[in-house]
């Protein structure tokens, strides 16, 4: 009698696989059969700055995390600003989170537990995409306070000056 040898996919591998194609990507997947999860890794490009992309998927949990890292790293002594920036950065978006991990590295995330849903490759690129507009929006503002003497509060004074005109009322 001959076993048979052959791997079946996993559930979240297929939907990666899926995502990429919609994407025209052809990075590879890591898969741990042991864990029954998949992850995406891959270098990625917004608003002039490098950084990399990183999805990871449990078949187990049902669970699709997303994180975006910037290449940028926040120098020791900005720490206090940078959470004063992250503060008000979540008042502003409606999903996802910026956090400070590591020796000053900057990471957007945001996790969906798709339990008793059928998530598809278009669920995971409707979280990349909304992610990685978020991550391009505010790559400027991140990178004046992690690199320069600007605080929190004058960086974003700045930022909303060139990218949020006031509102003049009513043309009436």
């Amino acid at each position: 009698m001959t076993k048979d040898t052959t791997r079946r996919k996993l559930k979240y591998e297929a939907i990666l696989e899926e995502f990429m194609a919609l994407r025209e990507w052809a990075d590879d997947l890591q898969v741990d059969e042991d864990d029954m999860s998949v992850t995406l890794n891959t270098a990625v490009s917004f608003e002039s700055q490098s950084g990399r992309l990183i999805v990871e998927a449990s078949d187990k949990a049902d669970i699709v995390k997303v994180y975006f890292y910037y290449a940028v790293a926040c120098k020791e002594s900005k720490f206090n600003e940078m959470s004063l920036l992250f503060d008000e950065l979540h008042r502003r978006i409606f999903f996802g989170r910026f956090v400070r991990v590591g020796e000053g590295r900057v990471r957007w995330e945001h996790f969906i537990d798709f339990e008793g849903s059928g998530p598809t490759g278009q669920s995971v690129e409707r979280m990349v995409d909304s992610g990685w507009r978020i991550v391009a929006e505010y790559a400027p503002v991140i990178s004046a306070v992690a690199l320069t003497k600007q605080d929190a509060a004058e960086a974003l004074a700045e930022f909303d000056a060139e990218t949020r005109p006031l509102d003049k009322g009513d043309s009436d």
